[in-house]
């Protein structure tokens, strides 16, 4: 009987949510050291910095000369700060010339993202510029479709010996089901829906980029994603866009 009643209250929403709660407790108290003397560290970066460079989800991507910001900083190192991407950001209106992310906007749904581009857009300086790396949807739905590339072929076998071992084979099936699920991935950018998020934040003249080469100089050579997965699944796997605030 007690076994039954136990199963009962794993199955339980509310104790489940309860049980959540709990968890996420030490992450709160976390958040909220990260955020001590926060806005001393932005006006420090931002008064001894000429060209100020912001990075959005840095993770362990430490750029120099960037203000380097996480959800769940990598380091308390000079140089990172905590940043809930979602919500208005603790920056001036037009403090920045360059804003980057790089496959950090897939992991927040469509209106996140909407708030976190329009802010990237309010904080950037008249001809400032946002590059923005995400998983392209066109590559990842292609990989049912006829013909089965070489780079298809190798994206496949990356996924499947890295990332699902239960796999029967090397199957697109299961792939992207991973990638849809297992990632923590919210919502999935094609080139076109990129570039409409950018539009409408308030960004111009939006163009497509290749990883590692921009226009702009303070973009060049930033990308780390092609670390993880080398430059050819890089290439196949990301979509970039630059956008110019006018």
């Amino acid at each position: 009987m007690f076994g039954a009643m136990f199963n009962l209250l794993k199955q339980s929403f509310a104790l489940v949510g309860v049980v959540k709660a709990l968890r996420q407790i030490p992450f709160d108290v976390q958040r909220a050291a990260w955020c001590i003397g926060r806005d001393g560290d932005i006006r420090e970066y931002l008064a001894t910095h000429a060209v100020r460079k912001l990075q959005i989800g840095a993770g362990h991507n430490m750029l120099d000369g960037w203000l380097n910001t996480d959800f769940n900083p990598a380091t308390r190192k000079p140089g990172q700060i905590y940043l809930n991407a979602t919500h208005r950001f603790p920056f001036p209106d037009a403090a920045f010339d360059c804003v980057y992310s790089e496959h950090m906007i897939e992991h927040i749904w469509w209106p996140d993202g909407q708030v976190m581009l329009k802010e990237a857009h309010r904080i950037l300086k008249p001809g400032g510029k946002v590059r923005i790396s995400t998983p392209n949807l066109e590559s990842i739905a292609s990989l049912i479709q006829p013909p089965l590339t070489p780079i298809k072929v190798q994206y496949l076998k990356l996924s499947t010996d890295k990332h699902i071992p239960h796999a029967v084979g090397y199957r697109p099936g299961f792939v992207m089901n991973n990638f849809y699920w297992d990632f923590g991935h919210f919502f999935i950018y094609d080139p076109e829906t990129l570039e409409l998020a950018l539009s409408l934040a308030g960004f111009k003249d939006i163009k497509r980029c290749q990883p590692m080469e921009s226009d702009e100089p303070n973009f060049k050579g930033i990308e780390s994603h092609q670390k993880i997965v080398g430059n050819e699944v890089n290439v196949f796997e990301s979509v970039i866009l630059e956008g110019v605030k006018k």
